[in-house]
This record gives structure tokens, C-alpha cells and sequence, in this order.
């Protein structure tokens, strides 16, 4: 066989098999940002933590220097890497020039030229994968320190291949960080629930099932800190995430976790070991976790230091020696590049076109929240309302509350919704803040309203259920101001 015939044929068979080589066997996805780089003006969230020439790379054993294979060539800066399930594909967010906007880009996980998966106008961030290589993210992106403050919040969208995206989220405040769960959900970070969008609250975590029905707390919100990021399903039944008292992208968080079976009960620091400066965390095969964690002011490094990548025993005592540390960049993300088992999938409950859902709350004179009045009546009537606009409350009316304090209603879908219990005089007796929202055809229960968390119902039918459910309708033309809670 001649040279040219060789060549011809090596040719051929390297386009039959792809033309991009698999990723190496223990290869990490990587997020590495250079030291040193300001973000520029009029900046997103995203600009601020991935400055101009950041980068998503492909870092294969033995994690040199030499071993890091770029993934996002050709963008100006990119990050936040994910995995789909079957370990084929790196998606992450990137930016293709100075003045675009930041998508969600994939790329094969051994390496070749990233394809645009979104095209959302004011951009996309945070991608997860959820069953059926459903792509999870947020959107539009915020500008720079405007989170939480942000005329338009951002909401969470789903999008499966090939199709449309679709809202999962209509909550008052933007919707971040999504990670999907072993058994399906799809947990996030927002605020807590208040009247006043501006004023000073700590961050929470949620859950919705992944067609965005049944919005319900996680954890922090008892004991909740200023800001939380990245949170994580460890392969122990843990949640860790990054915990900061102010909302910053440098090495100002720490690793803290909270237990699955009691998330709410059970927040905890996630290392035996002080972990200031840690900037994310990813589970591993097993209960081993890889840390970025800045070594800024540690022994035999400067003080401007960089973050590096340490792999982490679940019983590790300290945090030993980095994975992998260029001085060079700050890495700051890192993901394993393999496949795992793929979460649990549900048909969705959602009727398209539907105007409607139907709460049914069980008695809602069962409540954590304080009564206006120590010693209050039982509810007459529960007032509902929604946030409109820039955050103008409107009545959307009143119900009458049964006898058991229970109360069926149909109402209107994606819209944040809050509730009044009200006394026989019409005086509040318990507020709850616009946060709740039910999506088209959606049957929703509680047991009361913000009932307390280690509280089961009666075993008794409520009397709500015994009669067609009340039904109100609502357009922000013709939904009356709503007066302020006392």
C-alpha cells in the first residue's frame, strides 16, 4: 500500500469514528479564570465571575499543566461546566463576543467545537441536566450585583432536544444555581419570601418537580446566611453547597451541607476542616468530593494566591495536597467527566391552555407563621393575592374558610400568589408573602398555611372537599390594590 493510500485510509477511518477524540478515563471538566483579570464595565453576574479569557477545559490524568485540552475555544469567556448523564457531552455557559449574551453552549467531552444549545434573549446561565438529557437552566442573566434587586428576575426554563424552552419557575425573585436530584427534582436557590423585594434577606433552597408544579422550601430557611451557591447532591444522601455572608465571586464562601432525609433540620459545615475560600464543590464516584478552594495566605504561597482542585475524602481531617494547581489560573469549577445513573423521570401533571389550578389547604389555622392577635380567632375568610408588574400586590378576592379551617379554590396559574387568613372583622390574622404559584391544571395541597414543618393532617375529610371548589378570576386590569399586612 502506497503512503498516499495509508493516509487516505487513516483519514477515513478517523472521520468514521468521530472526528473528536473520547475523553481520557478520570478527566475533569474544568472552569479556570486568569489571575489578576478585572471584569469589564456594565458587567452581568456571569462577566463578574468569568472575567475575559475565561475558559472551560478538558483536564485529563495525571492533571499536569500539559494535560488541559480547551473545550470552549473561539468564546470570549465561558464557565459553570455540567455532564450530561451518559458522560458524551460538557454543557456550560459561555459568550461568544464582548457585546453578546451569555448561552448555553455543549461541546463533546473529548474535545471539538462547542454548538449553541439556547438562544434566550437577555441570556442563559446555570445549565443541569434532568432526565431524558432535559436541559435545565436560568434565565435572562442578571446584571452585576443586581441578583436579587432586578426589574426581571431570572426564572428557570426547561428545554428538551430539538424542542422549544418552557418556563418552570414564576416566583418574584430570579431562580439560580439548578441542580436535578436522584429522584427527579429540581433544586435552586431564591430568596426568601417578603413583602418588600429590597430589603435585606437571606438566600434559600427549593424544589420543584421538573415541569415546575409543586414549588416547596428545602433548607436555610429557618437559618438561612446572606448568599448560597452551587448546591450539590453528594453520593451519601448529602446536599453541600457554598455559603458566603456576602454576595461575592471570589474566595469568600465556605462548604456547608445539609441532610436529604431532614434538610431542614441538619445544616452543618460539609469538611471537618476550615474551608474559607472554598469556591464550589462536585460529588465524585463514591462519598468523595472535589473542592476548588483558593490558597490565598497559605504556607509556601503569596498572598494573591490562586484557587486549585483537591479531591476530598469524606473523613478527611485536612484538606491535603491539590489534584491539580496551575499558579496561573484560579480554577474554580471542576466536574468529573463520566457517565452516572441518569435521575428518575415524570410524566407531567401540566394541561397546556389550562386558566387554573385548585389549592386545597387543609386547615388554615394551622400555621408556623405569627398571628397578628396571641390568642386569634379561626379564620372566616382567606384573601388571596398576586405580585404584578414591578411588584405591586393585587387582590385576586376572598373565600370563605369551612368550619375545620379548610379551603378549596381554583386560581390563576403563573403568577406568584400570596395569602391573608382573615378574622370574622376582616382584620389579618396571618400573612403569607407572594411566593406560592400553581401551573396550569395543577392540584396543589398543604396541610395549613407555612404549617410547621414536623406537622402531619388529621385523618378526617375536610369539609372543603364535600363542595364544589370557590373559583377566582384575576387580570392585573381589574385586580384591586391589596392593602398592607400590619
Amino acid at each position: 500500500m502506497s503512503s498516499r493510500t495509508s493516509v487516505l485510509s487513516g483519514a477515513a477511518a478517523f472521520l468514521l469514528a468521530g472526528c473528536n477524540p473520547a475523553a481520557p478515563e478520570g478527566s475533569l471538566a474544568l472552569t479556570q479564570t486568569p489571575v489578576g483579570v478585572p471584569p469589564p464595565p456594565a458587567a452581568t453576574v456571569l462577566d463578574v465571575l468569568y472575567p475575559p479569557g475565561s475558559r472551560v477545559v478538558l483536564l485529563a490524568p495525571p492533571f499536569r499543566t500539559d494535560t488541559v485540552r480547551e473545550l470552549s475555544g473561539g468564546l470570549v469567556a465561558a464557565g459553570d461546566p455540567c455532564v450530561s448523564w451518559d458522560g458524551r457531552w460538557v454543557y456550560f455557559a459561555g459568550k461568544s463576543s464582548d457585546g453578546a449574551d451569555w448561552q448555553i453552549y455543549k461541546v463533546d467531552a473529548g474535545g471539538g467545537r462547542a454548538q449553541l444549545v439556547t438562544e434566550m434573549p437577555g441570556g442563559a446561565m446555570d445549565p443541569a441536566i434532568a432526565a431524558h438529557d432535559e436541559l435545565v437552566f436560568s434565565s435572562p442573566v442578571p446584571k452585576g450585583g443586581r441578583l436579587w434587586t432586578t426589574p426581571t428576575p431570572a426564572a428557570l426554563y426547561g428545554q428538551m432536544p430539538g424542542q422549544a424552552p418552557r418556563r418552570l419557575t414564576f416566583g418574584p425573585d430570579s431562580a439560580v444555581g439548578a441542580t436535578v436530584l436522584r429522584d427527579g427534582r429540581v433544586l435552586f436557590v431564591t430568596a426568601e419570601a417578603r413583602d418588600d423585594r429590597h430589603a435585606p434577606r437571606h438566600l434559600c433552597l427549593f424544589t420543584i418537580n421538573n415541569d415546575g408544579t409543586e414549588v416547596t422550601a428545602y433548607a436555610c430557611q429557618e437559618d438561612g446566611v446572606d448568599y448560597v451557591r452551587r448546591p450539590r447532591e453528594l453520593g451519601d444522601g448529602r446536599v453541600a453547597f457554598i455559603a458566603a455572608r456576602v454576595e461575592k465571586p471570589g474566595p469568600t464562601g465556605w462548604a456547608e451541607c445539609v441532610r436529604s432525609a431532614a434538610p431542614f433540620a441538619t445544616r452543618s459545615n460539609l469538611f471537618a476542616f476550615r474551608s474559607v475560600g472554598c469556591r464550589s464543590v462536585e460529588p465524585m464516584q463514591g462519598n468523595d468530593v472535589l473542592a476548588c478552594v483558593d490558597t490565598t495566605g497559605w504556607a509556601g504561597r503569596s498572598m494573591v494566591g490562586n484557587a486549585a482542585v483537591y479531591r476530598v475524602a469524606a473523613d478527611a481531617a485536612a484538606i491535603g495536597a491539590p489534584l491539580f494547581d496551575d499558579p496561573q489560573w484560579d480554577s474554580i469549577e471542576a466536574t468529573p467527566v463520566a457517565a452516572r445513573a441518569e435521575p428518575a423521570g415524570h410524566t407531567s401533571v401540566v394541561m397546556p391552555g389550562a386558566p387554573h389550578g385548585t389549592l386545597l389547604c387543609l386547615n388554615v389555622n394551622d400555621g408556623s407563621e405569627p398571628a397578628a392577635d396571641r390568642n386569634p380567632a379561626p379564620a372566616a375568610e382567606l384573601r388571596v393575592f398576586a405580585l404584578v408588574g414591578s411588584g405591586q400586590q393585587r387582590t385576586v378576592g376572598k373565600v370563605p374558610v369551612d368550619s375545620d379551617g379548610s379551603v378549596i379554590v381554583q386560581l390563576p396559574v403563573d403568577v406568584p400568589l400570596g395569602l391573608d387568613t382573615l378574622d370574622a372583622q376582616g382584620r389579618i390574622l396571618r400573612h403569607q408573602p407572594a411566593f406560592l404559584w400553581l401551573r396550569p391544571g395543577e392540584n396543589r395541597a398543604c396541610v395549613g398555611c407555612h404549617e410547621s414543618r414536623n406537622h402531619a393532617p388529621r385523618n378526617v375529610r375536610p369539609l372543603a372537599t364535600m363542595h364544589k371548589p370557590e373559583h377566582l378570576e384575576f387580570t392585573e386590569q381589574t385586580a384591586a390594590p391589596r392593602a398592607a399586612a400590619p
